[in-house]
């Protein structure tokens, strides 16, 4: 049955939020953090950068394959429980990556983690608007979106810190603990759905009105992000000619911007779903354009990396909130198939942005990115116009 997330005290609305943070916080760590340690990594299993590199690819594979097949469970089983048994799965994996004997078994441990982390964020994002108090789904789906930024800013920087310190296997067993931490303290969570147990699937999700629109929007603003941002490190190393420590303040700065955005939450509560996602696509859009005129100058690009990043967030809580409130009793479903979109998003922008990348450099990705984003601006525009049933809150429907 449901559980009315208003009748909730406000210590175990928190407790909730900061269990969903960190999951996020650890299946992000576990996707970003083999790119810093590849080198040991390799080293140690015998094998080269792009052999290890695999074993990434294993990760976002299982994490597609499971957020299409595994996520409706969740609207059977309750999101919790969905949850907690991926959490479980999660810090097995975990542990089974760092015990790997060969690259093949990372690569098959990887692919495992790849499976919990697919059923774990749609049921996360599930859960972030069920727990979310009436009038405040921003703000609570917000706290709970920043377990990105603890992947990127503190996840990888400690987690290439402590492989410099203690090797790469600790940092696996590091991650493995805190799931198995978060499995401990989450058995409350494991009891909240969000509406009556229902059987559903890619196909009915597939029916619900507006979804078709949702997931494009999904590819959009997907497809532009990582179109950029995966060959910013190699604008700053090749282009600008700076270091590759360098480079990584790039991430960094777009980590805290994400992070700083929760401040500005609370007005996508006042504004509702269907005024703020134009002008925030749009914003999102000039973000872009900026960095397209200063790309050239680190220390400014630097700087609107970090402005980037508040209009992400933001952008990404709208998306969240307009694909949730489509149909409660299916979100599960719904979610999976964002999460699925998203992956296939992160498969195709490295071919999408080389296209455009190699003959014009970052500016052509920023482009691209302005572009895809413009037309979201223009799709939202039209789809999400306000009615009169349109209540302030992101959490309705528009």
């Amino acid at each position: 049955m449901s559980t009315p997330s208003v009748s909730a005290p406000a210590s175990s609305l928190w407790h909730s939020i900061v269990i969903l943070m960190s999951a996020i916080g650890i299946i992000g760590s576990n996707s970003l953090l083999l790119s810093p340690l590849v080198l040991s990594v390799g080293q140690d299993l015998g094998a080269d950068p792009a052999a290890v590199m695999q074993a990434a690819s294993a990760y976002g594979i299982g994490v597609a394959v499971a957020a299409l097949t595994l996520a409706p469970l969740g609207d059977r089983i309750g999101a919790g429980r969905l949850l907690r048994l991926a959490l479980l799965a999660l810090a097995v994996g975990l542990m089974a990556s760092a015990a790997a004997p060969g690259l093949w078994g990372l690569i098959a441990a990887q692919a495992f983690c790849g499976l919990a982390g697919g059923a774990a964020l749609p049921s996360i994002y599930t859960l972030a608007a069920v727990i979310a108090p009436k009038g405040r789904e921003a703000r609570t789906v917000g706290l709970v979106l920043t377990g990105w930024t603890l992947s990127m800013v503190l996840g990888v920087s400690l987690s290439a810190w402590m492989a410099e310190l203690a090797g790469w296997r600790l940092v696996y067993l590091a991650l493995a603990l805190l799931a198995a931490g978060l499995w401990l303290a989450s058995p409350k969570l494991g009891a909240l759905r969000s509406a009556a147990a229902q059987a559903s699937s890619p196909l009915t999700a597939l029916r619900v009105p507006g979804i078709r629109r949702g997931l494009l929007a999904t590819c959009l603003l997907m497809l532009s992000f990582y179109s950029t941002y995966f060959f910013t490190g190699a604008h700053v190393t090749i282009d600008l000619g700076l270091s590759t420590s360098q480079a990584g303040l790039l991430p960094l700065c777009y980590g805290l911007g994400f992070g700083l955005a929760v401040l500005f939450d609370p007005l996508l509560d006042r504004l509702g779903i269907a005024r703020a996602t134009p002008p925030v696509f749009l914003l999102i859009t000039l973000s872009y354009l900026s960095m397209l005129f200063l790309a050239d100058r680190f220390v400014p690009l630097l700087m609107l990396t970090l402005i980037w990043g508040v209009f992400q967030h933001l952008g990404l809580n709208l998306l969240v909130a307009r694909l949730t409130a489509l149909d409660p009793a299916q979100r599960g479903a719904i979610m999976g198939l964002y999460s699925t979109a998203t992956y296939v998003c992160v498969f195709a922008a490295p071919f999408a942005g080389a296209l455009v990348f190699t003959p014009w450099g970052l500016a052509g990705c920023l482009l691209l990115s302005a572009g895809l984003c413009l037309l979201e601006a223009i799709e939202a525009a039209l789809s999400l116009r306000p009615r009169a049933t349109d209540s302030a809150s992101p959490g309705a429907p528009a």
